[in-house]
Formats: structure tokens, sequence, C-alpha cells
């Protein structure tokens, strides 16, 4: 009778920690509703966030164009409270000068602010193409989104040395397979971010 009782408190307890479990999953599966994440390629791809606002092949000068009406004033009535801005990728594979990625990313920040939104800036993940081609590119860019989060008093995510060395979370040197988007997820929490309720 006793050994009874001690294997259904064993099961019971069980069943609490995989219900437990299940519900972490299905909590930290996502970001909230109101983190909008804007973006290019890399974030369309990525399940985790829920305001997924990244475009295939967009450079920053277009997610710009495009940030008053998706995070600043939305058309769709959502008051987001944070916003990951991850651009940059697109406009190191076309060459574009550095600055105007950062002056980009700058007006990103200050219209997010303005809004009452706050701004995540986000160093871009290695480009792997054309055997390192653009690595100095992408270092040289990521060292001027970490100067401008400084300068603006705003929290980086460090995308790349979570990816730095992981050719097989990509796909085709750019975009990312799963595991390189888990990688990605723990490296925004790790800024301490409110980004999942």
């Amino acid at each position: 009778m006793v050994e009874t009782e001690r294997v259904r408190r064993r099961a019971l307890v069980v069943l609490s920690v995989v219900f437990v479990l299940i519900v972490l999953a299905t909590t930290f599966n996502h970001a909230s509703a109101r983190v909008a994440f804007m973006g290019d390629s890399i974030t369309q791809g990525w399940t985790f966030p829920r305001a997924n606002l990244g475009i295939y092949g967009q450079t920053t000068e277009q997610m710009l164009e495009r940030f008053p009406g998706q995070v600043a004033r939305p058309s769709n009535g959502v008051q987001f409270r944070e916003v990951v801005i991850a651009g940059g990728t697109n406009d190191t594979l076309l060459h574009l000068d550095p600055q105007v990625t950062l002056n980009n990313l700058a007006r990103m920040v200050d219209l997010a602010r303005a809004a009452g939104v706050e701004p995540i800036l986000a160093e871009i993940p290695p480009i792997l193409r054309n055997g390192g081609a653009y690595e100095g590119a992408v270092v040289a860019l990521n060292a001027g989104i970490v100067e401008l989060a400084q300068r603006k008093g705003v929290r980086i995510v460090d995308y790349f040395d979570a990816l730095e060395g992981h050719e097989s979370a990509f796909t085709d040197g750019v975009h990312l397979r799963h595991r390189g988007y888990f990688r990605m997820e723990w490296a925004l929490l790790r800024t301490g971010a409110p980004i999942l309720f």
C-alpha cells in the first residue's frame, strides 16, 4: 500500500513537471505580440517574432521608409512596447556606404523613441558568402552599430558572436537554419529586454 502511494506521488510529480515544461515551451516559443521585429529576410524567416516585420531583400533605407507606418504609428492600432531593429545585411551585400546604414538605423531609433517604443539594435550576423569576402565590412558595420547603441543609450543584441564559427547554422551563408535562429533567440534573451510577455 505504501509503495503504491509512493508511485502515485512520483507520477504526480512527473506529470506536474511535464505540464510546467509544456507551458514554458509554449510561452517561450514566441516573443510578445507587443514586440515588433523590423528587418529583412533573416527576420522574415524567423518563427520567434509574433509581430514579424521582416521583408526579403530590404535595405535599411527601405526599412526606414515603412518604419513610421508599421512601428511608430501602426495602422493596425497595436501599440508596440519594444522594437528589435535588425538591418544592414543587404546594405553590406550591396556594398552600400556603411554611414548611410548607420544613419538609417539611428533614424529608426529616434522614430521609435518619439512614439514611446523602446528600440533594441542588433549586430548583423556573419556573411559567409564568397569565401569571407564580407567579413571586414560586417565587422566594421557591427562596430558602428555598437557605437550607435552606446551613443543613443539603447540595448544591443549580438547576433554576430552568437553565430560566428557556426557554419552549420546557415543554409546559404546568409540565411539560417533552426539552430541558427535558436542562437539568435538566446542572444536576444541575454539582453534582458522584456520581449516575452
